[in-house]
Parts: structure tokens; C-alpha cells; sequence
């Protein structure tokens, strides 16, 4: 296979574990996602930083608006990750111009799904609501921590001229 292909697949599979995890958090969103969120923004269990410049935030209807902001983006990402994976399929073969005009929503899906688990997990979450502190939380920061360099990694891989 040539360059081409591989990137193709390799955004394929990216948009494919974006869209296994927004799946998985829907098929438990009641349980451990709201749960799981609920837990990191109370900021309950917190003993080396006890003290953050950040409020805990308790209310309901504040948990489920943040926790529908990642559904949504994670979904998001997903769907022009792999609308960008088929155009960059199609035209895999094509003249020099058209195949850097199919990774466009391959990239964007990309750099979303960053903006995700870096913004919105590593700064917001680890660094702002000290999610680190916990069990639950360190293992959502890691596994955040991984697929953001997976994207960044995938995002220069795409990016690079082929």
C-alpha cells in the first residue's frame, strides 16, 4: 500500500475508537459517565491539592451540560474523522491537489477529538479540577493523556505532504 492508504486507514481506525468510546459513554451514561463526572467536578477525595481556584460544581444540571459538551464533540469528531477517512479513500489515486483537499475533515475531526481530551480533560479536568487526586479521575486523565497523543500524532501524520 502506499502512503495514501495508510493514512487513510490509520484515520479509519482513529474515527472508529473516537466513535467506540462516545458509544460506550452513551450506552453508560446514567451510570459511570454521569457518576464519574459528577465525582472529578465535586472535586470529593481531593488530599494533596485540597484547596482548588476552581468551585466544585455539585448541580445536576451543570454535570449533564458538560457531560453532553463531550458527548457531543466526541461524536462530533467522530463523523468528520470518518467522513474524512472515506473522501480520503476516493481520492487516494488521485491528481497531487485533490487528495490534500480530502484530508480537510479528517484533520478537522482530528484536531477536535485534541481538543477534547486535551482542553477539555487535561487542562480542564487534570489541571483545573485536579482530577489526578482520584483513582477514577487518574485513569481518565491517562487514558485522555493517550488518545491525545494519538490524535496529535495521526494530525501530523495526515498532515505531512504526501
Amino acid at each position: 500500500m502506499n502512503i495514501r492508504s495508510w493514512k487513510t486507514v490509520f484515520t479509519a481506525i482513529f474515527a472508529l475508537l473516537v466513535l467506540s468510546y462516545a458509544v460506550q459513554n452513551v450506552a453508560n451514561i446514567t451510570g459511570g459517565m454521569y457518576s464519574s463526572f459528577a465525582y472529578v467536578l465535586s472535586q470529593t477525595d481531593h488530599l494533596a491539592y485540597s484547596v482548588s481556584v476552581v468551585p466544585a460544581i455539585t448541580q445536576p444540571l451543570l454535570i449533564w451540560s458538560v457531560l453532553l459538551v463531550v458527548l457531543s464533540l466526541e461524536f462530533t469528531s467522530a463523523a468528520l474523522t470518518g467522513f474524512g477517512a472515506w473522501n480520503m479513500w476516493k481520492h487516494r489515486g488521485g491528481a497531487s491537489n485533490e487528495f490534500p483537499l480530502a484530508k480537510r475533515h479528517a484533520l478537522n475531526g482530528v484536531g477536535l477529538a485534541v481538543v477534547v481530551w486535551f482542553l477539555l480533560f487535561g487542562t480542564f479536568g487534570a489541571a483545573l479540577f485536579q482530577m489526578w487526586q482520584t483513582e477514577i479521575g487518574a485513569g481518565s486523565f491517562n487514558g485522555a493523556f493517550q488518545l491525545t497523543v494519538y490524535g496529535l500524532l495521526l494530525f501530523v501524520l495526515i498532515s505531512v505532504e504526501d
